[in-house]
């Protein structure tokens, strides 16, 4: 059973990193290079090579990468390193397999909107797959790790470094797409990485909570969590209805709380993701997952424990 709960994981996190590469392949060869912009971290080097020497990227990639790892030996775990050989192999191919097709549009703007898009899904789903594009990544990691700094803004910061010589290269205006480009980067990473599942969360205080939370289990079917509090300089005990919703759903609790005490102390809040009971179909795979990795864990202490 615990055989099997692993094989899927890994299953899983392959297929996972085989569209993240065959997404970030396509940002670069379909939308990137055809349109004269720049990229972040080591595809961002790769770039530069290619427009001075005309180096395929994928090459340049596959090689600096293999320097890269050896850095990140030392400081990643060995299952992230393994999916990060793969990942790393697969994009290579990718890069020299997904040649056919260019979009260069009549509008601008949607170069770097399609790049940024194809390249921050592509990452992001990488990462989920436990492996990296190694370059920056591995940097973002080690920033994250020992600095505080979550990934992708510790990609942004890097790929900035990165774009900015490159502006002599691509020109200016080019440069400043690319900016754009690893913004949206940045935000889809954020999304893919951070939470799948958006939500608003409402603290109300009224004395009328009771009215207020009959009205929005009968109207809207949500669950209400009712908090003790105490106002500071009152010193008066209020109970705060907190509630977890989705985005069509704040307009009508706005008007059911106005409706019954326009006076009500309201604050609406976003949740990048929530899980449990009722609002993700992601948590048993999320649960199911943990489970495996510690699973996994114990098989990998356990043999080396009999080797030893």
């Amino acid at each position: 059973m615990i055989n099997e709960l692993i094989t899927k994981a890994r299953l899983k996190n392959f297929m996972l990193i085989i569209i993240g590469s065959v997404l970030y392949a396509i940002s670069v060869n379909v939308f990137t290079v055809p349109n004269d912009l720049a990229e972040g971290g080591l595809t961002g080097f790769s770039l530069i090579l290619f427009y001075l020497a005309d180096i395929p990227p994928s090459y340049t990639i596959f090689i600096v990468n293999i320097f890269i790892l050896a850095i990140g030996y030392k400081f990643l775990d060995k299952k992230t390193l393994h999916y990060t050989l793969v990942a790393n192999a697969i994009i290579s191919v990718m890069l020299l397999v997904v040649t056919r097709y260019q979009f260069i549009p009549e509008t601008t703007l949607l170069a770097p909107i399609g790049s940024g898009i194809f390249m921050g899904a592509g990452i992001g789903l990488i990462m989920l797959g436990h492996g990296t594009t190694a370059g920056s990544d591995i940097i973002a990691k080690l920033m994250e790790k020992y600095l505080g700094i979550n990934i992708p803004t510790g990609l942004l910061m890097i790929d900035v470094f990165i774009v900015l010589p490159s502006a002599f290269i691509i020109g200016a205006e080019n440069a400043f797409l690319t900016l754009i480009n690893l913004y949206i980067q940045s935000k889809v990473i954020d999304f893919i990485l951070e939470g799948l599942n958006p939500r608003k969360s409402f603290f109300i205080i009224s004395k009328k909570h009771v009215e207020i939370a009959e009205a929005i289990e009968n109207q809207l079917g949500r669950g209400i969590t009712i908090l003790d509090g105490r106002g500071y300089y009152t010193k008066e005990r209020k109970d705060i209805l907190y509630i977890i919703i989705s985005r069509r759903e704040v307009l009508p609790i706005k008007r059911i709380v106005e409706a019954i005490d326009p006076n009500a102390f309201m604050t609406v809040s976003h949740v990048q993701e929530v899980t449990g009971e009722g609002f993700s179909y992601l948590s048993q795979e999320v649960q199911a997952e943990r489970i495996t990795e510690a699973e996994e864990e114990w098989i990998e202490e356990q043999r080396v424990a009999n080797e030893s």
